[in-house]
């Protein structure tokens, strides 16, 4: 690692007077740098109150001498501007609409009905012990994504020198370059220190000299920059260059080096800045009041630096899309004015995404789409709205995107050149897989499969709630699904957050990609889109069990569950002439109800007879022991043997004290330690249940009500 350097005077001059420029885009007092404003608290009363009303400029609220412009559509909190296209949207769907940030929840604040986006709580387990807003403790972690570009270590200075808090970004290049040809991302970058360096002391700079060896201990902040080489020829695309910085991000996760609520930054490598951009951004994100907000746009063009587009603020707005080999983003609209980042019909775009690190890490870009250009971004935005997360327009432009000096440069889009067609057809298949549209994986098992894969789709929204609010149908390749124009005020979409919480990543195999044993099974979960209650009642009902189910519970878990079970064999008895009602009616699908009792009923019975020989155990404690250990000694034990002691060892039986223990049954009885050699009680107590339990047997074979009822009674009466 290199040195880091904090030494002020080896700062260049230009790095203060950047820091400290104003311009348009700049916050009034007490907004911006000063806080963030208010913090807010609760989601259903009252209204924000906030000093940075969207970063105006100090002296009024944007436009000509500090006069909001007016025009069709204006309201309060800005315009939006629809489109023209009559024909597809009819005249409902042209023109501009003013922004209502309240339609969002679902109307004004007291409003029945009202729904708001998540917050954290403050103080709350999901915080991790900070302030549910704001930059103090979390670190900004920046993904840059650059093939063979000469810009990149120019995106690295104006990042580094126009921030407030440069020593609190994290940057991770994944750099495709050819070393013969191409020049270093951080070399590059510490060139451009050393030569600010000499020109704010009058020194004269030798731009083709080599830096010395030791550069890096005079190149501020260049320990903060991690540069993942890879070859160009390698390189197979965008998409598959993100896959990789998106392992980077799970790596720094893994080894501590980032947190969940920490703030992810992904850009493209010729990128620049408005100044203070780094605190301006985690403002804006915190005025979205939405803990899964992804801020994600078209950038500006540089040429817009430090200006506002006809006298206004005004943005890039993604709202539409097209269908081509997959989907594509097109016809980008514009907002202006807005008074916070508008929430989006989930179009999300590559060049700008940030977001809490806990959505890069749970959404991370797929590595396995090679050469794929068209389709990577909604595929992403389908995942990032099924996983919970919802996208903005941000409301102010201060991180722009150098077009002109990218697309003019014909070595920056070379990679194509090797391009695999067979690897991007499967690539498309994939995509086209997760977003289930035509042409994807005809297997529905395989199908099934790779959507519920570490980079397939979440299970807090549906596919079909994600056609319905975005307005693409993927299934049918249509756009919009039923005429209506979904750029302006839009309804957010409600979800339950997972039950382990926003910072809960999951965990999946290293090389099938499918969920580890010990990842909550979604089947199992009533939130999730995927739950499965027939699963779950094949795992209550004697059917196949998850891994989940297999393991030993709490005792105070089976403590509440036997209350339970104890309160739906009363209402078994009770409705016992109803179709459909048994003792797991809710979990239970409704096979043949007579034979589902009787399974029950023995299953129980069984249960009983475990704990009873649990009871006999603790009796003759002292008896029992050295026959047991004398037999464990001897690689020993009989049936009995084998459920005294719980099978698998287990003290208290658990989950592993079936009769006869596995273990045990394997092991051949020798003559010297068998029935005889037990205690007399011990052989009383256990010949009486087991002869009890054939009874049980006969006494219950066919529907099973019986021994119900009798139970039942017996309770009642004790009652009584």
């Amino acid at each position: 690692m290199y040195a880091r350097l904090d030494d002020a005077n080896d700062r260049p001059r230009e790095y203060y007077l950047l820091r400290n420029m104003a311009g348009p885009q700049d916050d009034p007092p007490g907004g911006g740098a000063g806080g963030g404003g208010a913090k807010l608290k609760g989601r259903q009363g009252k209204k924000k109150k906030n000093n940075n009303q969207g970063g105006e400029r100090p002296g009024g609220k944007g436009g000509k001498n500090g006069q909001r412009q007016q025009g069709p559509g204006m309201g309060p909190h800005g315009r939006i501007f629809l489109g023209k296209d009559k024909a597809t949207f009819g005249e409902d769907g042209v023109g501009y609409v003013p922004y209502d940030p309240d339609y969002e929840c679902g109307g004004p604040a007291g409003a029945e009905g009202r729904t708001c986006p998540h917050v954290l709580e403050e103080g709350g387990d999901d915080a991790l012990g900070l302030e549910s807003r704001g930059r103090k403790g979390r670190l900004l972690h920046v993904g840059i994504a650059s093939y063979r570009d000469p810009l990149c270590p120019r995106t690295l200075y104006n990042m580094f020198t126009k921030s407030v808090e440069p020593e609190n970004i994290r940057v991770r290049v994944l750099q495709q370059n050819d070393p013969k040809l191409d020049i270093d991302c951080l070399e590059g970058y510490c060139k451009m220190i050393a030569k600010a360096k000499a020109e704010s002391r009058n020194e004269p700079f030798d731009d083709s000299a080599a830096l010395p060896e030791d550069y890096a201990e005079s190149c501020p902040h260049a320990d903060q920059v991690n540069i993942h080489q890879v070859h160009a020829r390698e390189a197979k695309g965008p998409t598959w260059a993100r896959g990789l910085l998106s392992a980077d991000f799970e790596g720094a996760h893994a080894s501590r080096e980032l947190s969940p609520q920490d703030h992810c930054m992904s850009i493209d490598s010729h990128m620049d800045f408005e100044p203070r951009w780094d605190t301006k951004m985690i403002d804006m994100w915190d005025l979205a009041d939405n803990e899964y907000a992804v801020l994600s746009t078209y950038v500006a063009g540089t040429e817009q630096l430090g200006k506002n587009l006809n006298g206004m603020h005004e943005v890039p707005h993604l709202c539409m899309v097209t269908f081509t080999s997959n989907v594509r983003t097109h016809a980008t609209k514009m907002a202006q004015e807005l008074s916070r980042p508008k929430l989006t019909n989930a179009i999300w775009g590559a060049g700008l995404s940030f977001s809490k690190c806990h959505a890069e890490l749970k959404v991370p870009v797929d590595p396995h789409t090679p050469y794929v250009f068209d389709g990577e971004e909604f595929n992403r935005a389908a995942r990032f709205f099924t996983h919970g997360y919802d996208v903005y327009t941000p409301h102010r432009v201060y991180v722009l995107h150098d077009y002109h000096g990218s697309q003019s440069n014909p070595t920056t889009a070379s990679w194509h050149r090797n391009t695999d067609h067979d690897a991007m057809k499967a690539s498309h298949k994939r995509l086209k897989t997760m977003i289930e549209m035509p042409g994807g994986e005809s297997d529905p098992n395989e199908a099934l499969r790779i959507r519920q894969s570490k980079y397939g789709m979440g299970d807090r929204r549906s596919v079909d709630q994600l056609v319905e609010f975005s307005g693409v149908d993927t299934r049918n390749a249509k756009f919009p699904v039923d005429g209506r124009n979904r750029c302006g005020n839009l309804r957010w979409v409600p979800f339950a957050p997972h039950p382990r919480g926003v910072n809960y990543v999951p965990r999946y195999d290293d090389e099938t990609e499918d969920p580890l044993a010990d990842h909550f099974p979604t089947w199992e979960d009533s939130t999730s889109v995927w739950y499965d209650p027939s699963r779950v009642a094949g795992a209550a009902g004697g059917g196949k069990m998850s891994e989940r189910n297999t393991r030993m519970k709490p005792k105070e878990e089976h403590a509440v569950e036997e209350e339970k079970e104890e309160e739906e064999d009363e209402a078994e008895i009770e409705n016992e002439g109803q179709q459909g009602v048994g003792m797991n009616a809710i979990n239970i699908p409704h096979r043949d109800h007579e034979a589902h009792d009787a399974h029950e009923n023995l299953h129980r019975h069984h249960e009983e007879l475990r704990r009873a020989m649990r009871e006999a155990d603790r009796m003759e404690e002292e008896a029992a022991r050295p026959v047991i250990s004398n037999a464990e000694a001897h690689h020993n034990g009989g049936l009995l043997g084998g459920a005294l002691r719980g099978g698998n060892g287990n003290a208290d039986g658990g989950a592993g004290a079936a009769i006869g223990g596995r273990k045990l049954i394997d092991r051949a009885p020798t003559a010297e330690h068998g029935w005889s050699h037990l205690p007399l009680t011990v052989q009383i107590v256990a010949g009486c249940l087991v002869a009890g339990l054939a009874v049980t047997l006969y006494l219950t074979a066919g529907t099973g009500k019986g021994a119900l009822a009798e139970r039942y009674k017996r309770r009642r009466r004790k009652a009584v």
